[in-house]
């Protein structure tokens, strides 16, 4: 059936399910015959199976829209390559190299999801990436201690949510210069982010985040997300008294 594919010359959008390692090298040459297609989704058919992608020798020139659901544990090497791409989505992966050095450079990204993607204790957004990007997304980064934003990266990132990294117990260095952010929201994150990040406490680092018209912290609480400001922030909890509340299919859409 994967090898079959291939006949569909003309097809812009095409989803795999269920994919397994052996079916990778047909599908790669599946696909470098569809020159016309603009959106990609793949998901292996468990977590752990790894998606050999390596063999994609041409890949489609137009494409838009890239979702990789799989255990990649190295990052294509035909994606940098991918200057029309919009938005990736990556879950899944396992890197083992920071992916950000590769990705930096699409120069149309708007829109990158990460989740579980890299095993490491350091990302860096390094000066002059991510010229385009705008809405960025961070998840289950399960070693992560560190996040740098050099001076220049993102200059036009405008929302950022950070969720589920339990080690990752201050906001990213950096972020001050990100001056086009108008959202910032931390989901299911360490007390001890928030408690850096309460104004008017000793040596805390607000002034980092001051300049974002929206600091929100998220998490499940009575059946729902909740939502709270960083004013409402207390020390020692990542879910303070209630303020204000949205639905989950709000929420799920940054993630989508």
């Amino acid at each position: 059936m994967v090898k079959e594919l291939g006949n569909l010359t003309q097809l812009r959008r095409l989803g795999i399910l269920k994919l397994r390692t052996e079916d990778g090298k047909d599908l790669c040459s599946s696909i470098k015959k569809m020159s016309n297609l603009r959106a990609l989704s793949i998901v292996s058919i468990e977590e752990p199976e790894i998606i050999d992608l390596e063999h994609l020798s041409r890949p489609p020139v137009l494409l838009q829209r890239l979702y990789i659901r799989g255990r990649l544990e190295m990052l294509p090497h035909w994606i940098p390559s991918l200057h029309s791409l919009v938005k990736l989505s990556l879950k899944w992966s396992r890197l083992k190299d920071d992916p950000l050095v590769y990705l930096q450079y699409l120069p149309n990204l708007v829109h990158l999801v990460l989740s579980q993607v890299f095993t490491g204790p350091r990302l860096c957004f390094g000066a002059g990436g991510f010229k385009k990007l705008k809405i960025l997304g961070l998840d289950e980064f399960d070693e992560l201690k560190y996040i740098q934003v050099e001076l220049g990266a993102m200059a036009f990132l405008e929302d950022l949510s950070i969720r589920r990294c339990q080690f990752l117990e201050k906001a990213p260095s950096g972020i001050e210069h990100l001056k086009k952010l108008k959202f910032l929201e931390f989901i299911d994150m360490p007390a001890e982010l928030f408690n850096t990040l309460r104004p008017n406490v000793k040596d805390s680092e607000y002034w980092r985040v001051a300049h974002i018209p929206e600091v929100h912290s998220t998490c499940w609480r009575d059946g729902e997300w909740k939502v709270y400001p960083l004013e409402s922030w207390t020390n020692g909890e990542n879910c303070p008294l209630p303020s204000t509340v949205k639905k989950t299919d709000e929420l799920q859409t940054r993630w989508k």
